[in-house]
């Protein structure tokens, strides 16, 4: 009999010790919530402005040098060899400017990219922690597809409505990916 209570106080006090380790994991879609997120649409607004606006000055430099071409084209037979290689000359640093301001272009989107998003980011990965706190999760696993991390959840909570509530976005606002 002894035994008997001495092996159901032992159950009893692994699985209370298992209990008290119980580990509560939750997952969140983190590209959905981010595109639902008011601060990503105006970034992606000022990124896709600045953007138009660069593109336009590439297609002026590019007319610049067809001009600076046919002109080259239309005249070579009757310019000197000196004429000649000033316009060659001419074509070239035409050509290798909108090179440079193409690489320059794309460098600083990305810049503008990072600096716009960068506290979007922070936002919602300080909401998502709040949540986690709040609901005293264990972890928080990244659900979005573009970063292939859940493969499968039972018995996972998905919180993105507590987040949204957090941010004050919405719960009916339609997000997608």
């Amino acid at each position: 009999m002894k035994k008997g209570i001495s092996i159901i106080a032992i159950a009893l006090g692994v699985l209370v010790s298992f209990n008290g380790y119980a580990q509560k994991i939750g997952h969140i879609n983190a590209d959905e919530l981010l595109f639902a997120m008011p601060e990503t649409k105006r970034a992606q607004d000022s990124i896709k402005m600045v953007s138009e606006e660069m593109q336009r000055t590439i297609e002026e430099l590019q007319k610049e040098y067809k001009t600076l071409v046919d002109i080259f084209i239309t005249n070579e037979n009757v310019w000197t060899s000196l004429t000649k290689d000033i316009k060659e000359k001419e074509i070239q640093d035409k050509q290798k400017r909108i090179q440079e301001f193409g690489q320059s272009a794309q460098t600083q989107l990305q810049q503008m990219e990072v600096s716009l998003l960068e506290p979007v980011i922070a936002k919602a990965t300080k909401a998502v922690q709040d949540v986690a706190r709040e609901g005293k999760f264990t972890y928080i696993i990244d659900s979005s597809q573009s970063k292939a991390v859940l493969l499968f959840v039972e018995n996972g909570e998905d919180i993105m409505d507590k987040v949204k509530t957090k941010l004050g976005i919405p719960l009916t606002t339609k997000t997608a990916p």
